[in-house]
């Protein structure tokens, strides 16, 4: 089975994850689709492939090295439209123009200025209906292309090898269940993302924010020096923050302070916020902003009633990576070694490698060639999947 043939069998299997569910993982198809992997990498030789009580799947060859390489990628697929693509498209040699995915949608690069940067290549692209999956099925089944060579090559590579697969990691679990011990890598890539000429080793500080502001309702005709408006104190508290720190207005290392929803009447509202920035000290000064708001909107409202509560939620991985760069100088090498330009670009987001660097394992992100994610205009690059098992193998090497 060629890297084609793979990818278009492991994108027809839905595994959309669910944010909602109360399981992990959140949807019963990934664990199918686990079982598919142990037997696919037993079939390929990974003779301890195992699905572990949490639905994560583990691999690992041994070729006598002392130190071991991991490669992680997820299979669940985002929860936005439909998944389990079974119509798709080859496009060879992309000449550059109009891409019809059906008699309704069309993918123009006058849209999508990422297909300017593929012209030349051979693209796989949906039927316009489903998601493609290649977020992160084509991390996967680059994975089991490398494999397939390393199996039979054990002795060109100076590292062993680890592989994971992980579940819900598009709804932001996907290292809540990753066992450090369980991968025995002494350094890990997560395979995840765009372009295979962009690599990632940082990415957001992340904290959320609810506020809850209980004004003062009676009827609006005798409302006069009674009436506290929760909506309206809402309003004036989201006035107080910066109008150009937020994600429409901010790119590259710019942080921003977003407000995610906003719900309630005159009585009681709740605000819910995410706050982000690479500089750690940039985004506790995204807190304090968020303190002082509330704190003049009880000084000028002293009837109304605010609590704000603020939490972490994961750190920039650049802050372990600044200390210990061996990780990145690998990276840098197998690029040399494959005459590939490499490009390190923040990441506007969150990323399980951040986590599990931290859980002690460093894992930067390596690009897959998947395009325009989470949607059904996306699509990859075969061209860049295959290159990327070239550059693994300089990476091993």
């Amino acid at each position: 089975m060629d890297i084609l043939e793979r990818f278009k069998k492991y994108i027809a299997f839905d595994t959309v994850s669910d944010e909602n569910s109360p399981t992990y993982p959140s949807t019963s198809t990934q664990i199918e689709f686990g079982k598919m992997m142990v037997a696919d990498l037993l079939k390929e030789g990974v003779t301890d492939a195992v699905q572990d009580e949490s639905g994560n799947v583990y691999g690992h060859v041994y070729n006598g090295s002392k130190e071991t390489l991991g490669l992680i990628a997820h299979m669940d697929t985002a929860p936005t439209i439909a998944g389990g693509c079974k119509k798709t498209r080859s496009i060879v040699n992309y000449d550059g123009g109009d891409i019809h995915l059906n008699d309704k949608y069309v993918m123009s690069p006058s849209d999508f200025d990422c297909l300017k940067t593929v012209v030349g290549e051979d693209l796989l692209v949906t039927d316009g209906e489903h998601l493609l999956g290649g977020d992160d099925k084509a991390g996967i089944v680059i994975i089991f292309e490398f494999l397939k060579y390393y199996i039979t090559h054990k002795e060109e590579f100076n590292y062993n090898l680890a592989i994971c697969f992980t579940c819900d990691e598009e709804i932001g679990l996907g290292a809540s269940h990753f066992d450090v011990k369980k991968m025995g890598a002494n350094i890990g890539y997560t395979l995840d993302g765009g372009p295979i000429y962009y690599a990632n080793y940082e990415n957001f500080n992340a904290a959320s924010a609810k506020l809850i502001i209980e004004g003062v309702g009676v009827h609006p005709g005798s409302a006069k020096n009674i009436m506290v408006n929760a909506v309206l104190l809402g309003h004036e508290f989201l006035s107080k923050l910066p109008k150009d720190m937020i994600p429409s207005k901010t790119e590259g290392h710019e942080g921003f302070i977003h407000c995610d929803s906003f719900v309630g009447d005159v009585e009681k509202v709740e605000l819910y916020f995410i706050l982000r920035d690479h500089d750690k000290a940039l985004l506790e000064e995204k807190k304090a902003m968020m303190i002082r708001a509330k704190e003049e909107i009880e000084r000028d409202y002293p009837k109304a009633v605010l609590k704000l509560e603020i939490k972490d939620t994961y750190r920039n991985m650049r802050d372990y990576f600044i200390n210990d760069m061996r990780a990145i100088t690998l990276i840098n090498k197998a690029y040399i070694e494959s005459n590939t330009k490499i490009e390190y670009v923040p990441i506007r987001g969150g990323t399980d490698g951040a986590t599990i660097t931290y859980m002690g394992l460093p894992c930067p992100n390596l690009g897959i060639g998947d395009f325009n994610a989470h949607g059904r205009f996306e699509f990859v690059s075969v061209t860049q999947m295959k290159k990327m098992v070239e550059i693994l193998k300089n990476l091993f090497k």
